[in-house]
């Protein structure tokens, strides 16, 4: 009885002295229940309705018919939506592999200047990461110009150069994927490259120096130092990357939603992703189309969910 009474006692002069603590941590969870949780749950349910645009037709529990609808291959709204996720498999793997090398390379030269040129190495750092400050709608109208079949500038050197000959890099399905991963990586690059070479600052110099006088190489410095100290960056990294490109919207819905809504994707679908049909079932005046797009929404985020605690799981792994 003592024991019990003595451990309400510590708990309670444990509440008291964190109070201060928790009460400064009240807003946020004030804020993360209202925008992220409520949302989340709200979508859940009504993912199991036949919500719609349409106020009068009211809201009906249909249970999971919008996912069986989702995924019998049949009607025009699954192909689509099963096409988005095909197109995933295409997309996520190619960005981030891409976007990853050319930013820890990035990362890499440029700390070369950290302690010898720090000039130059706040130059390069803050070049490189111009183009993350840029809207995406900015970005991906900038390229469209610069790749424009006609006159733009990246389009007509290439021609010069006997490459690409008349390929319409914003409606042939064969070139635009590529823009759309060109566009991303150009955009995304200057964060990741920034986050590098942020961890790499923290590695000790001390390290460096020692291997070099072992007679170790460039190549076993970076095998041996940089890579292994730099793992819980390259975690945030990965994991960052792969829930921002499951995601990705702007960029494929600027270039191919130009005229009419349903032109989403492009022509065949090629650059139609998860959430940019979403937002088609919502605005397509279709029935049912808020119920669809929050079903549809449910899927992508569990997918996220997956892949997320793989990452977590392969990284204790490793740890271990």
């Amino acid at each position: 009885m003592k024991n019990s009474t003595a451990r309400k006692a510590k708990v309670i002069t444990r509440l008291r002295t964190n109070a201060a603590c928790y009460l400064g941590l009240l807003p946020f969870f004030i804020l993360l229940c209202a925008f992220v949780f409520f949302p989340m749950l709200q979508g859940m349910w009504r993912s199991l309705t036949d919500w719609s645009m349409d106020v009068r037709s009211g809201i009906h529990f249909i249970g999971l018919q919008n996912y069986a609808d989702i995924f019998d291959g049949e009607s025009n709204t699954s192909i689509r939506y099963l096409k988005s996720l095909k197109n995933l498999l295409v997309y996520v793997p190619t960005t981030i592999a891409i976007g990853l090398f050319i930013s820890l390379a990035l990362a890499l030269i440029v700390n070369q200047f950290s302690r010898k040129e720090p000039r130059k190495f706040s130059f390069f750092r803050g070049v490189y990461y111009v183009p993350t400050v840029l809207p995406l709608f900015l970005c991906t109208g900038m390229w469209c110009m610069f790749m424009a079949s006609d006159a733009g500038i990246f389009s007509s050197a290439l021609n010069a150069l006997g490459m690409f000959q008349g390929a319409s890099w914003t409606t042939d399905p064969g070139y635009s994927m590529a823009l759309v991963i060109i566009i991303d990586i150009w955009n995304a690059v200057g964060f990741n490259f920034l986050i590098f070479s942020a961890g790499m600052q923290d590695i000790p110099q001390e390290l460096y120096e020692a291997s070099y006088i072992d007679g170790a190489s460039v190549f076993q410095q970076m095998r041996k130092i940089t890579l292994p100290l730099l793992e819980p960056i390259l975690f945030f990294v990965i994991t960052n990357s792969f829930i921002s490109a499951l995601q990705v919207y702007d960029i494929p819905w600027i270039i191919t939603s130009k005229s009419d809504i349903n032109s989403t994707g492009g022509p065949g679908q090629v650059i139609l992703f998860p959430v940019m049909e979403m937002v088609r079932n919502i605005y397509a005046g279709m029935n049912n189309g808020l119920g669809r797009a929050c079903a549809e929404g449910v899927i992508l985020t569990g997918i996220i969910i997956v892949i997320t605690l793989i990452l977590f799981r392969i990284r204790k792994r490793h740890s271990d």
